[in-house]
């Protein structure tokens, strides 16, 4: 496997369980979101786009209701990755490698958060299409390019001996 692509499913893993811990944490209160602000103790991890979007109740109930839907579907995969890291660690530990036994949990790794991306955008798509009103989706649209940018100089600075 090239460094390259070992770099990228890294970050691809890191991206993923840090969401987990994140969707986690979502369940402890007084969590107080992004940056310690208010906002986020009353909508866990998803403080931060509710504030931006400047959701109303009636938006933050319909998405809470939703996500409770979603929580199982999305919990199971976060924890059949946790499963899959801690197989990997067993297959390289102390410093052996069965190249063949990792790449088949790696192969099995990406399935599974190929499963979470695939989750992800369809709780997305559904708020998006069902909750946000047309001047919040031009807003989230505006965030999500932004995200894409930050993500763009971040695999610059990697690319970056």
């Amino acid at each position: 496997m090239s460094k390259k692509r070992i770099a990228i499913w890294s970050c691809v893993v890191v991206l993923v369980i840090a969401a987990g811990v994140t969707l986690a944490r979502a369940d402890v209160r007084g969590w107080h979101g992004c940056g310690g602000h208010r906002w986020g103790a009353r909508f866990g991890p998803m403080g931060y786009i509710a504030h931006e979007l400047n959701l109303n109740e009636t938006q933050r109930q319909q998405i809470q209701s939703m996500w409770k839907a979603e929580k199982p579907a999305i919990s199971g995969l976060v924890h059949e990755l946790a499963a899959e890291g801690k197989e990997m660690d067993e297959a390289t530990a102390k410093g052996n490698l069965d190249e063949g036994k990792v790449q088949e949990i790696a192969s099995r790794q990406g399935e599974t958060i190929a499963k979470l991306l695939v989750e992800k955008e369809h709780f997305k798509s559904k708020v998006y299409a069902t909750v946000l009103t047309p001047e919040q989706r031009t807003k989230a649209d505006e965030m999500q390019s932004r995200w894409h940018d930050r993500l763009d100089h971040i695999g610059d600075k990697l690319q970056q001996p």
